[in-house]
């Protein structure tokens, strides 16, 4: 770890959104350590859900007789309980260079840190596990192993903070979608997905087929008007390397705008049609996001 990671960690966990995330369904494949998120898939548990016919084949250990002799035993009706099993939590962070952005109170690379936390804070309050990976423009360049949410904290906020892109082909957050499991989690994306590619849409919407996707939109205020004054303007691609320069002037302000809301609403068109929620949280919002991110977590119920 590098001398100043833990006090950007320290700064990264005074804005941690702590809230479990109430997801009506339950993992196909059981985990060790069973959680305390409660499913809504009908069969043994703990917790009573509700009354439903009997069917020949039950287990008539179910059967609620005196629920039975008020319908004048008409109908048999049985017990239906929630079982008590974790879910598999996923956290996909880009790291790529455009990332590294921001002019307002934190880089987007940051905001993503305090995401994350986020995520896994609210993970251990359900006592469900989460896995993470750090993605790059063609690679996943970390993969820390499905844990206890308290164990994934420490090195999913190292890898955001310190982890840097590298070379390759293809897409890494198309490679980070293709290494999640086969059975159904909850997957958290943090990305300004600034260039989102058809790679990138086409595993988006794959993987949305499978698991409950949540697209979790980085922005920084640069990005969706230029700054006030007059003059001279130049902004880089950091992804490119590419500068431009342009005039400040009221012209150029409402094309710039303009551009960037044709990005979100086909963006936004995009997650629509493919079934995926999501959220836009910007790097100067700081303790105002809070509200949002509480917003989400606690109306994610899917």
């Amino acid at each position: 770890m590098k001398p100043d990671t833990m006090q950007e960690i320290r700064k990264v966990l005074r804005r941690v959104v702590a809230c479990s995330v109430p997801v009506r369904w339950r993992s196909n494949q059981a985990m060790p350590g069973a959680g305390e998120r409660a499913s809504f898939y009908r069969g043994a548990g703990h917790e009573f859900d509700a009354l439903d016919e009997y069917i020949p084949g039950d287990d008539p250990r179910d059967i609620d007789w005196n629920a039975t002799a008020q319908t004048g035993g008409q109908v048999i009706l049985k017990n239906v309980y929630v079982e008590q099993r974790d879910i598999k939590v996923f956290v996909l962070a880009d790291i790529s260079r455009s990332m590294d952005f921001g002019t307002v109170r934190a880089t987007k690379r940051f905001l993503a840190a305090e995401l994350a936390a986020s995520v896994c804070k609210s993970a251990e309050e359900t006592a469900d596990r989460v896995g993470f990976m750090a993605f790059s423009e063609h690679r996943v360049e970390k993969h820390v192993t499905s844990r206890a949410a308290k164990r994934a904290l420490l090195p999913a906020l190292v890898n955001i903070l310190e982890a840097n892109g590298t070379t390759g082909e293809g897409s890494g957050l198309a490679k980070a979608l293709a290494n999640l499991p086969v059975s159904r989690s909850l997957v958290f994306v943090l990305s300004d997905f600034l260039h989102l590619t058809d790679e990138e849409k086409t595993a988006l919407k794959r993987a949305a087929l499978v698991h409950d996707i949540v697209c979790l939109v980085i922005q920084d205020k640069r990005e969706r008007e230029l700054p006030p004054g007059f003059g001279f303007y130049t902004f880089q691609d950091l992804e490119t390397g590419q500068r431009k320069t342009i005039f400040l002037s009221k012209k150029n302000r409402a094309a710039f705008a303009a551009n960037f809301e044709r990005h979100q609403k086909a963006l936004t068109a995009f997650f629509k049609q493919v079934h995926v929620s999501w959220l836009v949280v910007s790097t100067e919002e700081g303790d105002a996001a809070v509200p949002k991110i509480m917003k989400l977590f606690t109306s994610h119920n899917r």
